[in-house]
């Protein structure tokens, strides 16, 4: 008989991290029946009835799902292992590097007590089983379990005239995300292409909208920010922009990236450590352009000029699929639970 195991979803539905969580486990039902889900607002939540019987529960980790600062997102989630009774392996989210400034410290000192509490470690990517290595701990050993990429791609195909052309970066906005940067690449642009936000602010960067209404503005150029998107309506607004752009300036996995691959899109990226990584894993998924915003700014250019290049070509593979991550998961949770 298989060891059931749980898979403990914390934080609000509409988080990036909770989301991927979520899907986490629902590539892993529909293929193993052995796996079962809690989901928790909180960490506080009494979630021990629903995973009564889990040999081991998962638990998807970012900082800020966990508190309002490192130190009490440290304590909220030892307390909440603590309450399981039970092994608890996790995937670490939005790791720390130096573009965190002061609060690199505290995120460290999380991430590293989580790490240390944790019956098995996985991260998404080898660049961020580097950034665990340089800034959390060299004892210690993550498993590499890329991004899955789901398959979307009954999504048809749009070509967009410069009259009706967009540029598009998908995700919630916040500082360093890149969303400024598209929008001053398009200043050579004709006013007519627009520029969309397919997302929500962040908590807290609200400002962020007026400082893109101001900047578009300026340039006499159509500004949207959809707000938050449900699946079907952020596949089906993102199948219609012609040029998709992910500018993240701190990028080390990146769920925005796949969403746009499983859509049938090549976005624009800047060359980077992860981005090679995905590139080597996926090639032919991405429409690469060297760091910088002039780079940038030439990229979306030619783009606007031919929207083609922005669709994958069907012969190119992407991967991992759902099925392959369950797997991964699978494995890893046979290993940690003996």
């Amino acid at each position: 008989m298989n060891s059931r195991f749980g898979h403990l979803v914390v934080g609000p539905r509409t988080h990036g991290v909770v989301r991927y969580a979520a899907s986490v486990h629902a590539a892993s039902a529909k293929i193993l029946d052995h796996h079962c889900v809690a989901f928790a607002e909180t960490p506080r939540a009494d979630v021990l009835g629903e995973l009564s019987d889990c040999e081991l529960v998962h638990v998807h980790v970012s900082d800020r799902l966990f508190g309002r600062t490192p130190a009490s997102a440290a304590d909220e989630l030892r307390a909440m292992v603590g309450r399981l009774g039970r092994p608890v392996s996790v995937t670490l989210h939005d790791l720390p590097q130096t573009s965190d400034g002061q609060a690199m410290a505290s995120r460290i000192a999380f991430y590293r007590d989580v790490a240390e509490r944790a019956a098995g470690l996985v991260v998404s990517s080898r660049h961020e089983a580097a950034l665990f290595r340089e800034h959390i701990s060299r004892e210690i050993e993550p498993q590499v379990i890329p991004l899955m990429i789901e398959d979307h791609l009954g999504t048809r195909r749009v070509t967009a005239t410069t009259a009706d052309a967009t540029v598009g970066v998908l995700g919630f906005l916040y500082p360093g995300k890149g969303h400024i940067e598209v929008l001053n690449a398009m200043a050579g642009l004709p006013g007519e292409v627009g520029f969309v936000v397919l997302g929500a602010p962040s908590a807290g960067h609200d400002y962020l909208v007026d400082e893109l209404r101001s900047v578009a503005e300026q340039d006499s150029r159509s500004f949207e920010i959809t707000g938050f998107l449900d699946d079907d309506d952020l596949h089906r607004r993102a199948a219609g922009i012609t040029v998709p752009v992910a500018y993240h300036r701190h990028l080390s996995a990146s769920g925005s990236i796949n969403t746009w691959i499983a859509l049938g899109r090549a976005p624009l990226v800047p060359r980077g450590t992860y981005t090679d990584e995905l590139n080597s894993r996926s090639p032919g998924a991405l429409n690469m352009h060297a760091e910088g915003d002039s780079a940038l700014r030439q990229a979306i250019s030619d783009a606007v000029a031919d929207p083609t290049r922005t669709w994958i070509e069907p012969s190119v593979s992407t991967g991992p699929a759902p099925s392959d991550v369950a797997r991964m998961h699978d494995d890893l949770f046979r290993r940690w639970a003996r």
